[in-house]
């Protein structure tokens, strides 16, 4: 659902002689353009203006470290976490018309309870789930849903031994923060999309609308991200740098006609927010405030 953000004249050796019929006014220029080496590159000039020694002073600096260096191993993450990402397909009769939708979900457990949005499947006639790396999908069936709180927990059928995701604790989750962004974008064949960004914001509060039926809810509690998010990408994980699940992607900005297009503000559930429901939506039905 969202668009993400993007990623960021050495004079010669200290203590090497100005060349021959340079200026005074280019050598103080190359001590100037010197000063940001620190302190050897000063005494080094000084050195040569004054030419009292005859001493060469040899000195060791460290590469610098990028103050906002991320370093996250983003196959390592993957390896963890994308075996348990499904698609998700919907029909549904609107109108008189069928429509197809598709979405994401989350493993849950191995005989294939699958985490998602009430969204996603709400009003539909048929669910199917793709698993990673199969193209035949398998029937599925609505186990409880929660619309007040956008959750819903279906059951795959037939199917045993599933990589399941691990959930993290969104509570400890700090803004800047890296975070992917995992799930069936746009219903693009091939497999999952993967997008990285950072923690945003926390606890925002807002009004969504659903595509389907334009059905309104309000949501809080929920997680900001600059990743890139897009249609079909609702029901999938956000997951920190360890791979835990620390939100479900749910909504997306979109400005209203004649206002500048919003760009990377996208928005999950925290999954502190759905810990304590898993329960309710065992337990079969609809529940909640919807």
């Amino acid at each position: 659902m969202w668009p993400g953000w993007g990623a960021g004249t050495t004079p010669g050796p200290a203590g090497s002689p100005a060349p021959r019929g340079w200026s005074r006014r280019h050598w103080i220029g190359l001590v100037l353009g010197c000063a940001s080496l620190g302190a050897l590159a000063g005494g080094a000039a000084g050195y040569w203006v004054a030419g009292r020694s005859q001493e060469t002073i040899v000195e060791r600096f460290s590469p610098n470290a990028p103050p906002l260096a991320r370093p996250v191993d983003v196959q390592a993450v993957l390896a963890t976490v994308e075996p348990a990402v499904v698609s998700i397909s919907t029909t549904a009769r609107v109108h008189g018309a069928t429509v197809v939708g598709t979405g994401s979900g989350m493993v849950l457990t191995s005989d294939g309870q699958v985490l998602t949005n009430d969204h996603v499947i709400a009003g539909a006639s048929t669910v199917t789930v793709t698993l990673l790396g199969q193209t035949q999908p398998l029937p599925a069936t609505v186990v409880g849903t929660d619309p007040g709180q956008d959750l819903a927990l279906i059951q795959v059928e037939g199917v045993r031994g599933l990589p399941t995701v691990h959930f993290g604790d969104s509570d400890r989750a700090r803004v800047g923060d890296t975070v992917l962004a995992i799930g069936n974008a746009l219903g693009l064949s091939g497999g999952p999309t993967v997008t990285e960004g950072i923690l945003s914001s926390t606890d925002r509060s807002l009004s969504v609308t659903s595509d389907l039926g334009g059905r309104s809810q309000e949501l809080s509690g929920l997680l900001q991200t600059d990743a890139a998010i897009n249609a079909g990408n609702s029901g999938g994980p956000l997951v920190d740098s360890s791979g835990r699940v620390i939100g479900m992607n749910t909504a997306v900005a979109e400005s209203e006609r004649g206002v500048a297009p919003a760009q990377g503000i996208g928005f999950a559930i925290a999954v502190d927010t759905i810990k304590p429901l898993l329960a309710r939506l065992r337990r079969g039905g609809t529940v909640g405030n919807g």
